[in-house]
């Protein structure tokens, strides 16, 4: 491969600063590309105490699946090392390398295929979220999908002037919730566990300004 490619590939990985290309293999057959490569950070914190240090302690591997490139899966083969805490006070004495840009401490995916996923999830849901990551070569279940949409923080919502009320349905004929809505903006800000008097009069008082509040005629 020539020296123009090689670029190419450096320049597609993950963290170009912290993250060398060592070698790479190409699988026709399963239509796969595995990058080797290796972590070339002088020196690191500790997660706990956040001492810097250079001590290592060992290498081992790291196996992590990528963003495809056209129709290859790509998948990141890592040496990355483990270090010794030089903080005495430390409970922790020696550490794995965090690479924070690339990837979380015992994740099997980088960071941006998990972003990818967690889009996808959000956009369509479970069910047509996996159907379009097997289209694009990927095996993540239902559960994954939506649980990584449960892990995105929800952002703080300021008191709407107009609250629209309403429940919905958790399952149908057993169990239901209650649904408001910034009808100024039409956008849903809050689900509630329960459709009961007491919980959205609970959410009321921890949400003061709210000057008119609509709702259905139901007695529920």
């Amino acid at each position: 491969m020539g020296e123009k490619a090689i670029k190419v590939l450096r320049h597609l990985l993950p963290d170009k600063k912290h993250l060398q290309l060592e070698n790479w293999l190409i699988d026709e057959a399963q239509a796969t590309i595995t990058l080797i490569i290796a972590s070339v950070q002088t020196a690191t914190k500790c997660p706990i105490c956040a001492s810097q240090t250079q001590r290592i302690h060992s290498r081992y591997e790291r196996t992590l699946a990528d963003l495809p490139w056209a129709d290859y899966k790509i998948t990141l083969q890592m040496c990355v090392r483990k270090f010794f805490c030089i903080n005495v006070n430390c409970k922790r004495r020696i550490f794995t390398e965090r690479l924070a840009n690339v990837t979380a401490p015992w994740a099997r995916r980088t960071l941006r295929l998990t972003q990818g996923f967690t889009a996808t999830g959000l956009a369509l849901g479970g069910a047509a979220g996996v159907r379009l990551s097997r289209r694009d070569g990927f095996t993540v279940s239902r559960n994954t999908l939506l649980r990584l949409v449960r892990r995105i923080p929800l952002t703080s919502v300021d008191s709407p002037q107009t609250l629209g009320v309403d429940d919905f349905a958790f399952r149908k004929s057993q169990t239901y919730g209650t649904i408001l809505v910034d009808l100024e903006q039409s956008q849903p800000i809050a689900l509630l566990k329960d459709r009961s008097a007491e919980t959205l009069a609970q959410w009321l008082k921890a949400h003061p300004g709210i000057k008119v509040v609509s709702r259905d005629r139901a007695k529920a």
